[in-house]
């Protein structure tokens, strides 16, 4: 199943990519409005409507949609997802209390307890290794993101590597990381890489 957010409906980055966490003015959504609750809604219905047994499903984005997948492991506590796979994401909500929203935890939903739960769950950052153009018009270069690197590939091993020092001595750190070799910012070689994961029943 693909789930399709339209620009008429999800305008801008803050109602897709961001989960709609905040609202136009900066202020915190109340959790029920966060754009995330359409996942967990519609996995509820198919299960009733078809009469599944069904416990879990696997989640997957790429570009934007791995700027999606991300922040909805990190902040929908909840959640029926076996595996997620957040591919070639353009930038991150870091797990740093000292930096605002939504490019860190300052100021965000999210306590430090809750935080912790997060790293339990089964998330795995996909990077392309080719995917390192400074310059792709599709990136976003400002002064708060290239904090986190300044493409794609350093942007995402930074993430992985901030989480995984987030994580306290004890956490469960149920988080992976996966380079594909010959990938740049492309969601076919990427799918492919990420089907063993999503396809796999544990």
């Amino acid at each position: 199943m693909v789930l399709e957010f339209p620009k008429e409906d999800y305008p801008g980055s803050s109602s897709y990519n961001q989960g709609n966490i905040l609202d136009a003015s900066g202020d915190a959504n109340p959790p029920e409005a966060w754009t995330f609750n359409v996942v967990e809604a519609l996995f509820e219905a198919v299960v009733r409507d078809t009469d599944s047994g069904q416990r879990d499903y696997a989640l997957f984005g790429h570009s934007a949609g791995g700027q999606f997948v991300h922040r909805f492991m990190e902040f929908t506590e909840e959640n029926h997802v076996r595996v997620a796979v957040a591919a070639n994401a353009g930038w991150y909500t870091m797990p740093d209390q000292d930096v605002d929203f939504p490019y860190g935890l300052k100021n965000s939903p999210l306590s430090s307890k809750e935080l912790r739960e997060a790293f339990s769950r089964r998330l795995v950052i996909m990077l392309g290794a080719d995917d390192v153009d400074p310059k792709d018009t599709l990136l976003q270069r400002d002064r708060k993101t290239d904090v986190q690197g300044d493409n794609r590939l350093s942007r995402g091993l930074n993430f992985y590597q901030a989480s995984r020092d987030a994580a306290r001595e004890g956490d469960d750190f149920n988080w992976g990381l996966m380079v594909v070799p010959g990938a740049a910012h492309e969601h076919q070689k990427m799918a492919e890489a990420a089907a063993p994961f999503l396809l796999s029943p544990r």
